[in-house]
């Protein structure tokens, strides 16, 4: 078993995840067209790389077959920078190639540019909408956990099992998606977003109705002494902006929702940058915080 997860964990490293994908690249050309793209990737596997450049020249190579090889050919010659701009050159044209996708995250990865890297898998997964759908279902497999999670502070919250959504295949055998989305976004997206600008504006009658009768402070604070501090924390400076960036919904039930974005708060007196995490419920139709919590996740 030791052995088994010391071999899973390779399995995570950069580099394995970029051979996997030159590896189903492989094997997609095996079955189609193992001339003349095959003979060009054995070529830079065993470091003839003048030989490889030459054959990139033939014309049955296909746009896209002749980036990718030049991509992993100034890969060989430790040009990651070359390589990343001919791969990335290459996505305009085929944003939904899962190898091309993933090799462009691996060497941003590796360049420890970890946003954009998260950005480039997330448009590549999304754009096969097989593959969306396939993360949706794990999506709801994680708000499934989220709930049980929330459930032992919300006792109230009932707990749903994860459905899943269906890929069903129509008579002529093309993938009809059964879509599956969430109603409310809308409406709880407007409420963060009023909620945004009544802290900025100062405004402490809206900011503050913005929070549900229950919402419980942290660290102890009762309810009373929480609403006075944040009272004096928005009336206190001279000038308050709040920005919010990579806002993400997780709907954990029809009327209670899990909302996580970065936030970015600057005033005369203060400035930082946190990772937030609100969990909204609906209240008479009014989505209302009930719970607030800065994270690291």
């Amino acid at each position: 078993m030791a052995k088994f997860r010391e071999q899973f964990e390779w399995m995570k490293t950069p580099l394995a995840l970029m051979l996997v994908g030159l590896l189903s690249f492989s094997l997609a050309w095996a079955e189609a067209e193992p001339a003349p793209a095959l003979q060009v990737q054995q070529a830079i596997e065993q470091g003839q790389l003048a030989a490889a450049k030459n054959m990139l020249n033939d014309p049955r190579l296909n746009e896209f077959e002749r980036g990718y090889l030049q991509g992993w050919i100034h890969l060989k010659e430790q040009d990651e920078k070359v390589a990343l701009e001919v791969w990335q050159s290459l996505r305009l044209k085929y944003p939904a190639n899962l190898e091309l996708g993933n090799n462009v995250a691996v060497l941003l990865m590796q360049h420890k540019r970890y946003a954009d890297a998260q950005k480039v898998l997330e448009q590549t997964l999304h754009a096969d909408r097989q593959v969306s759908k396939a993360l949706d279902n794990l999506n709801q497999l994680y708000s499934y956990q989220a709930q049980q999670a929330y459930q032992k502070v919300f006792r109230r919250l009932e707990v749903n099992a994860p459905k899943g959504v269906w890929l069903a295949l129509t008579e002529n055998s093309n993938v009809a998606v059964v879509e599956s989305n969430f109603a409310q976004q809308d409406a709880v997206l407007n409420q963060l977003e009023k909620w945004r600008q009544a802290w900025s504006n100062q405004n402490v009658k809206t900011y503050l109705d913005a929070y549900h009768e229950n919402f419980v402070p942290g660290q102890g604070q009762s309810l009373n002494a929480w609403r006075n501090a944040r009272t004096r924390s928005l009336t206190t400076p001279r000038f308050i902006d709040v920005f919010l960036a990579d806002i993400q919904l997780t709907p954990l039930a029809e009327t209670l929702v899990r909302v996580t974005f970065n936030q970015r708060y600057r005033s005369d007196r203060f400035q930082d940058e946190v990772k937030k995490v609100l969990l909204l419920e609906n209240v008479a139709g009014q989505w209302k915080i009930v719970q607030e919590v800065i994270t690291n996740e």
